[in-house]
């Protein structure tokens, strides 16, 4: 059957092994272990009104999330922050509650968190390469498919530079790219992919870690942040008056979902509280981010992490609303 030119806008590709998928043919795709992603329905939901041009639609590039270890002359560039906390959190988990709590499961129910319908591909590639990949372009074997965005996690070097600077020609308007690990993107990569993007067109962000991706000069990144709420986390309590907390209305989650599990955990206690209960929860919810220091900041991504996650909490409880409602 022949696809009409807005359902090839939307195909799906995911590049695992040497297999190209798609939504007319393939019902479920596994992205990691107990990672599923169903592309069909999200699609074929997509279609039945049209392709919505207000809404950006995304390219995610990662590694696999495989036990494989590096031999002599190999990196491994991990696939788990990917294959169990951002794209879980992008469909709200629904293919996979086990990933988060039940009450936090439940929690974010109430909002409009399944983006599966605007991801527009996902890429991924062995998680164990060799250090230096002389042909990149080897491993980009299928088309890109036409998106706004374009997010690399954990990526090797080599073949991200390759894919961005092919993005463009897919339609792609900004790129992502989270530093969750020092091990990821030096200082002097990330100069060089800045200068490509600009040969490109194209805007650009590398947050470290993926959590401290704020709102700046770029367009489509503002955008990216406000259609799919993720960057810097940010909340709002609501609370009576004794200051006991009624509900709390997430504005913006870290990309790996943890607000949300800090957030469903803070009902039903006083204000006065949640900064330390928050602290709490958030280590409760594993954070993926390295724990190794990058030289760049003498810190941690994860140190880095769990700061963004206090400093939300202090700033929910000092704008704390009574009696409003979300």
């Amino acid at each position: 059957m022949g696809l009409h030119d807005d359902q090839k806008q939307i195909l799906l590709y995911y590049r695992l092994s040497r297999h190209v998928y798609n939504y007319e043919k393939d019902l479920t795709i596994t992205i990691g272990k107990n990672v599923q992603i169903d592309l069909y329905s999200a699609n074929q939901n997509r279609l039945k009104g049209g392709l919505p041009v207000e809404h950006l639609k995304l390219f995610i590039a990662a590694s696999k999330d495989t036990p494989d270890l590096p031999g002599f002359f190999q990196v491994k560039y991990g696939g788990e922050f990917a294959a169990r906390k951002f794209l879980p959190h992008l469909t709200n988990f629904k293919y996979n509650p086990h990933l988060c709590t039940k009450s936090c499961f439940e929690f974010r129910q109430r909002f409009p968190l399944d983006y599966t319908e605007y991801l527009a591909g996902i890429m991924l590639f062995p998680s164990v390469l060799p250090e230096l990949i002389d042909d990149a372009e080897s491993y980009v074997k299928e088309p890109i498919p036409t998106h706004d965005v374009f997010v690399a996690v954990g990526v090797h070097p080599d073949i991200l530079i390759e894919l961005i600077k092919r993005v463009s020609d897919a339609g792609c308007k900004a790129v992502v790219v989270p530093r969750e690990d020092p091990a990821w993107l030096t200082t002097s990569l990330v100069d060089k992919l800045k200068g490509l993007c600009e040969e490109k067109g194209l805007e650009y962000a590398f947050p470290r870690p993926f959590c401290s991706l704020s709102k700046g000069k770029f367009e489509y990144i503002n955008n990216f942040i406000d259609q799919f709420k993720i960057g810097k986390p940010q909340y709002r309590l609501v609370t009576d008056n004794k200051g006991n907390v009624r509900d709390v209305d997430v504005k913006c989650s870290s990309p790996c979902g943890a607000t949300y599990h800090v957030a469903s955990g803070l009902i039903g206690l006083n204000k006065e509280d949640i900064v330390d209960t928050a602290n709490k929860l958030w280590h409760t919810y594993p954070c993926l981010s390295s724990s190794q220091m990058d030289p760049d900041i003498n810190d941690s991504p994860m140190h880095l992490a769990a700061y963004i996650n206090l400093y939300a909490a202090r700033d929910a409880q000092k704008n704390s609303e009574e009696g409003s409602q979300c």
